[in-house]
């Protein structure tokens, strides 16, 4: 994000000063009038002002320092027509402009550098959540239940009947078959290959009718039918951040929001594409309602459930495609997660995909 990019206005504003300037520097080797030498730095300095406001910061510097080089001149001149020693002071003028400049210019440089280093451990971090999410699911259901595996058999062995042995195989057969579903889920939750095969129209349905099979939640996906190619708008590291935040977006409402039912719509138009969940559960408890239920020393959600899972990692999200996260929560009307991805900045549609 290094601030507005180089435009054609821009140059040209350049171009015309850096050539007024080299006519001030002739006009000066060549002791020419100083009238037509004053006027001519000053406008020298005009161009390199101007294409400072529509240049990149990191351009800003060295058009400064142009223009406080034609105000020099500017200033010497003025000197030497008035006969006024005490000008030579306004020389300090151009000088702090530069120094100005180059603080400005630092200033924005530590800015990008401070936001560069948020975004990677904003990355890390996420990065950090998901490997324990990972582990505890790993734990939890899969360890678990291979060890119950090992156990079943282990006692069919030890007695050695048949008909203990086939009960055990079935129950073994059951116990990995669970563990496949899961561990399937869990690949999907890693890496959806219907988002890299089929793109994210695909993608977001497959995981609404996933969440309603795990929850029991009825999920729709709604999207104009004449947008059918909607997800192509946008690059495939974009389409991944956005089905992520979709996603959690889905986890909070169904385990936090106790709903009936989630909507998810997607829509575009020729600046943004625009996904929406919707549920109505409880919503999200705010902050007045909090301090009642404090107050009466009554027990308190856990700090997910009040904050949102993944709220932060969220933002995050949106923050790297460049793109407005907006949660609206009404406590007993639900919660609607808006979610707005500007399409200039991800470049042209693309065909055939």
């Amino acid at each position: 994000m290094n601030g507005r990019p180089l435009t054609s206005a821009s140059l040209a504003l350049e171009a015309a000063g850096t050539c007024l300037l080299l006519g001030t520097v002739v006009m000066e080797i060549t002791d020419q009038p100083l009238g037509p030498e004053l006027a001519l730095s000053l406008a020298a300095a005009a161009p390199y002002l101007a294409a400072a406001q529509l240049s990149p910061s990191e351009r800003r510097t060295w058009l400064a320092v142009a223009a406080a080089l034609a105000l020099l001149f500017a200033v010497a001149c003025l000197v030497r027509i008035t006969q006024q020693p005490l000008l030579n002071a306004l020389h300090v003028l151009p000088l702090l402009m530069v120094a100005s400049a180059a603080s400005t210019s630092r200033s924005a440089t530590q800015r990008r550098r401070l936001l560069h280093r948020e975004r990677v451990r904003a990355r890390h971090d996420g990065q950090e959540r998901e490997r324990r999410l990972w582990a505890r699911e790993l734990h939890d259901d899969t360890l678990q239940e291979l060890g119950a595996v090992q156990v079943v058999l282990s006692a069919a062995a030890a007695d050695g009947r048949a008909e203990a042995m086939h009960g055990a195989i079935d129950q073994a057969r059951g116990l990995i078959g669970n563990q496949i579903t899961s561990l399937r889920h869990l690949i999907v939750d890693l890496r959806p290959a219907a988002l890299d095969e089929l793109g994210l129209h695909p993608a977001l349905q497959a995981l609404c009718r996933r969440t309603t099979d795990i929850f029991g939640v009825r999920v729709d996906l709604r999207m104009p039918r004449e947008t059918g190619g909607i997800g192509d708008l946008l690059p495939a590291d974009t389409q991944a951040h956005v089905y992520r935040i979709v996603q959690e977006a889905l986890t909070n409402a169904v385990k936090h929001g106790d709903p009936t039912r989630v909507t998810v719509s997607m829509d575009s138009d020729r600046d943004s594409v625009t996904l929406t969940v919707t549920d109505d559960g409880h919503g999200m408890p705010q902050p007045a309602d909090l301090a009642r239920r404090d107050a009466r020393g009554a027990a308190s959600p856990p700090a997910s459930a009040l904050q949102g899972v993944g709220l932060s990692a969220m933002h995050e999200r949106a923050d790297l495609i460049d793109a407005q996260l907006k949660i609206r929560s009404v406590p007993g009307l639900g919660t609607t997660v808006t979610l707005r991805i500007p399409v200039s900045r991800h470049g042209p549609r693309r065909t055939g995909s």
